[in-house]
């Protein structure tokens, strides 16, 4: 029994070797915008999934605020999370700076300094911030790049206190919001007060994940004011909203941000691995069971979500072992569904080497390498060795077939 779950493990990590291509991660891309809304150049960093340049798939986009500090780091947990299957691969897409205070504020705040001047003179505009978004950055970034529709929003300390905002103002711009360390004691907790007015609605089919670092660890307005707010939806969140909150009082405000990301986005996500046996490690219900899950999360999320091709792959060489049949549908419902991928062909050709299917496994070998020619992919060399393994076989096998002459 542990030696199968042992196989499945090396198996797994073996697969995810032989997929890296290119293990440097995407750069993200600077893109410059005008807005009319706020009357100045605005600056976006855009970072795509890895793989998205040779694939033709749609992809969801979470939008945050304060890049390009965040996007490296949020890309980075994406992909963490992509890869161990508990999230689709996304493009983010972060925000520069211009007026913080102005832009991420929900009100203005009339207090004054010592000297009696006004602490936050531009602050409360935040609404007008969201009309940049949702006018001009949301049309600009879908007429750019191929997005499903699902849109996620994330914001750190004032920036969370954004999300709040944007949530119970215009809950219908994005799909999920995650709010770390959220301000929510600006202006004696006015949002606060108007978030717990918003959630007296009997239906909300959104999610939220809000999280605080050290800054609760003693009594203080930002601490009490997340806890009301967990308090609020404790007692009674709305039907179908879907909500999760996390203290983390050994991070400080600027560390939390990362155990805070990977924890909303399991969150936002939180059906998306697949069920798997626990002893083999195999999907359940094979083939079929994968592609179900599937389906179902394509009608949850509301784009298409097709099974990924490593976790097609892996299932593939799990079954190959014990359930040729069952292996070969799986790979080649992989080259189906992932035609660009020269690793696919060679998969199902090594299946097919394994049941000695010869000469199957031999085209299948040389369209890998002619797709990896094309591709200029690193795994060349290793294509070319199979086609020519198959070859030898392919051959020896036909001289037994025709015998002594």
């Amino acid at each position: 029994m542990k030696s199968t779950i042992f196989a499945f493990l090396i198996t797994l990590c073996l697969a995810s070797m032989a997929s890296a291509q290119d293990i440097a991660p995407p750069v993200p891309q600077r893109l410059d915008i005008h807005s009319k809304v706020l009357n100045e150049d605005r600056v976006v960093w855009v970072r795509v999934p890895p793989g998205y340049q040779q694939s033709k798939s749609l992809y969801p986009v979470l939008y945050e605020t304060d890049a390009p500090g965040h996007v490296n780091e949020t890309g980075g947990i994406i992909d963490f999370l992509v890869t161990n299957d508990r999230m689709p691969p996304m493009i983010v897409v972060g925000i520069a700076n211009t007026d913080r205070t102005r832009d991420l504020t929900p009100s203005r705040d009339d207090s004054k300094n010592s000297d009696g001047s006004a602490a936050n003179p531009t602050s409360g505009g935040s609404d007008k911030f969201l009309d940049f978004i949702q006018t001009e950055l949301i049309p600009e970034i879908e007429k750019r790049y191929r997005t499903a529709g699902y849109r996620v929003f994330t914001g750190h300390s004032l920036g969370g206190l954004f999300a709040i905002h944007a949530l119970i103002t215009r809950p219908d711009l994005f799909d999920a919001y995650i709010a770390v360390s959220p301000s929510l004691q600006w202006n004696n907790g006015r949002t606060l007060h108007e978030a717990q007015q918003f959630f007296k609605r009997e239906e909300l089919k959104k999610i939220l994940f809000f999280s605080l670092a050290s800054e609760g660890n003693t009594p203080n307005p930002m601490g009490e004011n997340f806890d009301q707010l967990g308090k609020t939806l404790a007692a009674g969140a709305p039907r179908g909203f879907k909500w999760e909150s996390a203290r983390y009082p050994d991070e400080d405000h600027g560390s939390t941000t990362f155990r805070a990301h990977y924890a909303g986005l399991k969150a936002v996500f939180s059906d998306w691995r697949v069920p798997r046996d626990e002893q083999t490690g195999i999907p359940i219900g094979g083939l079929d069971g994968l592609e179900q899950h599937y389906r179902k999360l394509s009608q949850t999320y509301g784009f298409t979500v097709a099974p990924p091709e490593n976790t097609l792959n892996n299932l593939g060489y799990q079954l190959m072992g014990t359930k040729t049949n069952e292996a070969l549908a799986v790979f080649k419902r992989n080259v189906e569904l992932y035609p660009s991928s020269a690793n696919v062909y060679d998969s199902l050709g090594e299946c097919l080497e394994a049941a000695q299917e010869y000469e199957e496994a031999k085209k299948n070998f040389e369209s890998a390498i002619k797709v990896a020619t094309k591709n200029k992919e690193a795994n060349l060399e290793i294509f070319k060795q199979h086609l020519q393994r198959a070859s030898t076989e392919l051959k020896t096998a036909n001289t037994k077939q025709a015998g002594p002459k």
